[in-house]
């Protein structure tokens, strides 16, 4: 058969297809697949219906609705199409009489179980995060919300890999021209290959060369469930156990799902606490470092008597002797992290312990810079998905703290505030709703408000009922 032929052909150099050739009342068929993607005996059955089918004047299509009992199946009459469906996992089935391929949906192959997330752990609310199967996260989050409305825009990205795109919304409630704007970027992504989800979220940032993270991570359905309600977008990639949602604000990275499975002023507390803890994070090496070497007639005389014992013959100048220090946590942070789980957690907590006791002993660095740069290493956390941004802007200010003291450090504050304050994303102001000031949204910003009152759509970035 000529077909056949000319799809076998685009394998020539890899793997072939399984091909079954099948002798039917109205003529040959063909049904092809990929072994190790599919399910065996589906196919089998395929192959038993398609012998089954009378002789007669009927379309692919007619044939794929009455004889071919099927979850999911479609005709396309595209070649490339074909191809493509079959590399996926899908089985095609063709007469030789008849135009059109029918795609047949027979994917099956092995995939980790559903699980709670590693980043995003709670003590109240659901557990259940995203795996690697697209087909399965979707269906996570369909479970939630259980609307017509739910619209999924699916498609393929990369020219090698053609990875499976999915875009996820709520039509009415997520702003329309912000929906198309995603798919156009996302269409737009001309690369070989897409591995991960990270991948494309340079495209759907204003400023990929920022610091600062201009899109949402997620790890769970119901955080995703929650921001499509909201009139937010949610991308996924088949392979990745995360998505991407848009527009992001800043304050998203301070709050956390289980904000809302406790009561609304213990939440709050929180958020405030970690708004603290993230500026201390940020600053306090450099405050450190500024206090030392220019403003040490400031800090009370006892504390500063304990210091002034405690730095007695260290080599280093402050800044150098900090920048040492978070060097030194940031090699055991990696190194934890990349080490078997059996002996990583061990090792980072043995080797911060001794390192950090050997080099205070040994006189190479202070015992109150290794406890401000522990302090500070452990508040990056409270905002886990800005660790990476964060880190940098220590490093940043306490070089700044080192070079200018309390002054410069002032005036580096000012400048990323205006920094942060000219990022707008999707049409959402990143420092939303306080830069610019939002009242109708003040009341889920730092300050939680009881969900008697959280009854409306954000006013922070577009949405439908916005226009």
């Amino acid at each position: 058969m000529e077909r056949k032929e000319e799809i076998l052909a685009v394998f020539r150099g890899g793997k072939a297809p399984v091909v079954r050739d099948i002798e039917t009342k109205r003529g040959s068929a063909v049904l092809m697949y990929k072994p190790n993607l599919t399910d065996a005996q589906m196919c089998s059955r395929i192959v038993k219906w398609a012998q089954a089918v009378p002789p007669g004047k009927m379309s692919a299509g007619d044939i794929l609705t009455r004889y071919i009992f099927i979850g999911e199946g479609r005709v396309t009459e595209d070649k490339s199409d074909a191809v493509d469906a079959l590399l996926c996992g899908d089985a095609l089935l063709f007469y030789e009489n008849l135009p059109g391929y029918m795609v047949l949906n027979v994917r099956k192959y092995d995939k980790r179980s559903i699980d709670e997330p590693p980043l995003s752990t709670v003590a109240y609310g659901p557990r259940e995060g995203f795996i690697e199967d697209l087909k399965t996260n979707l269906c996570l989050v369909e479970r939630r919300i259980h609307s017509p409305r739910l619209a999924v825009e699916n498609l393929k990205i990369g020219r090698v890999t053609k990875t499976d795109v999915a875009v996820v919304y709520l039509d009415g409630v997520a702003s329309s021209e912000l929906v198309k704007r995603v798919i156009k970027r996302l269409e737009s992504i001309q690369a070989d290959g897409i591995m991960d989800v990270q991948y494309i979220q340079p495209y759907l940032e204003e400023r990929p060369f920022s610091v600062f993270n201009q899109v949402g991570r997620a790890e769970k359905p119901d955080i995703v469930s929650a921001k499509l309600l909201e009139g937010r977008i949610a991308v996924f990639v088949n392979g990745t156990p995360m998505a991407l949602t848009v527009p992001y604000l800043f304050m998203e990275s301070v709050q956390s799902s289980a904000d809302y499975y406790q009561r609304y002023l213990y939440s709050s507390f929180l958020r405030i606490l970690r708004m603290i803890t993230l500026g201390l994070a940020i600053l306090l090496p450099g405050i450190y470092v500024a206090l030392q070497k220019f403003h040490l007639s400031i800090i009370p005389l006892r504390f500063m008597m304990t210091v002034i014992t405690a730095l007695n013959g260290i080599p280093f100048r402050a800044t150098t002797e900090m920048l040492f220090v978070i060097l030194l946590f940031e090699i055991i942070r990696e190194t934890g992290i990349r080490m078997p789980k059996a002996v990583g957690m061990a090792m980072s907590i043995v080797g911060a312990l001794v390192l950090g006791e050997t080099a205070v002993r040994a006189g190479i660095v202070s015992s109150p810079a290794v406890m401000i740069v522990a302090l500070s290493s452990l508040a990056l956390y409270t905002a886990p998905d800005e660790v990476a941004s964060t880190t940098l802007l220590r490093v940043i200010f306490t070089i700044i703290g080192g070079l200018g003291g309390i002054y410069l450090l002032l005036i580096g504050i000012v400048y990323l505030a205006q920094y942060m304050v000219g990022i707008n994303g999707m049409g959402a102001p990143y420092l939303a709703p306080f830069a610019p000031f939002i009242k109708h949204d003040m009341h889920d910003a730092v300050i939680r408000d009881n969900f008697l009152n959280l009854n409306s759509l954000p006013q922070s970035f577009p949405t439908a009922e916005s226009k």
